[in-house]
């Protein structure tokens, strides 16, 4: 991600400097005479390098984070530094091609820091406004019981020697996309998915309760309690309410330029 944003602020004709974790004996000399420094590692190591670089900055410096939980950071980040501060989250990969559609959290923090939102908003990013624990509790179904689902679901089928590659071919266009989104995330960093649905507590214990209701679903099919299913399906079909045909469209108007194929390299 730092080398994807190096690369759009270098095209917008600022000067761009990397600050590696080998390269503290550099972080006088770049640290000191930046206007904007952003903080883009690991989410366990987040607060320490905040930590670790705001003695360097001055007052006139705008620290911000990419990290994808706010709440710890941005604070750490207030707490060390004196300047304006901006807690941001990239809601997408360093691999993309078009910043098009594509999603940037901005959770705020302190002074002014807007040079730097219509900088991202000029490379065609779109920036969505929210505070911090309103960000961390949403992420906490999109990256914590989302991803986790994902793995738990590839690591199943290499236990059961079920490789997707047989599935696929048998999978109508949904399936084949619900299994490609999975390779998709198999196919990145592990350490990187570790980390984010591990990120803290509170969104191990939403997974844990995730996993409970799984399985009491479970519990009460067992017990051939259809009616129950059927009567929860239809009461969160009503509380979802126009998202779902909406849903609808959207997921057909994609399928029809979906590349129903594989072919192994």
């Amino acid at each position: 991600m730092g080398r994807l944003f190096t690369k759009l602020w270098q095209q917008q004709g600022f000067k761009v400097q990397s600050l590696e974790k080998n390269d503290w004996d550099n972080a006088n000399t770049l640290l000191t005479k930046s206007d904007l420094v952003v903080i883009c590692v690991p989410i366990n190591t987040t607060i320490n390098i905040i930590n670790q670089a705001a003695p360097y900055l001055k007052e006139s410096t705008i620290l911000a984070d990419f990290t994808s939980i706010k709440t710890a950071p941005i604070e750490a980040m207030l707490n060390s530094h004196t300047g304006a501060v901006l807690g941001l989250h990239p809601m997408f990969g360093a691999t993309i091609e078009n910043p098009d559609k594509q999603i940037i959290i901005n959770c705020g923090g302190r002074g002014d820091y807007r040079w730097v939102i219509n900088s991202i908003n000029k490379m065609g990013f779109m920036i969505t406004d929210m505070d911090a624990k309103t960000h961390d509790t949403a992420m906490d179904f999109i990256q914590g019981i989302e991803h986790f689902s994902t793995f738990v679901l590839g690591s199943f089928l290499h236990t059961n020697n079920k490789h997707p590659d047989n599935l696929y071919t048998l999978a109508s266009p949904i399936y084949q996309t619900k299994l490609a989104l999975m390779g998709r995330i198999f196919d990145q960093d592990a350490s990187l998915y570790a980390d984010i649905i591990a990120s803290d507590r509170t969104r191990l214990d939403k997974i844990e309760e995730y996993s409970k209701y799984f399985s009491s679903w479970i519990a009460k099919l067992k017990l051939g309690k259809h009616d129950d299913f059927i009567d929860e399906f239809t009461a969160t079909r009503k509380w979802m309410g126009e998202f779902t045909h909406q849903s609808q469209i959207a997921t057909d108007e994609f399928l029809e330029n979906f590349p129903h194929k594989y072919t192994k390299t």
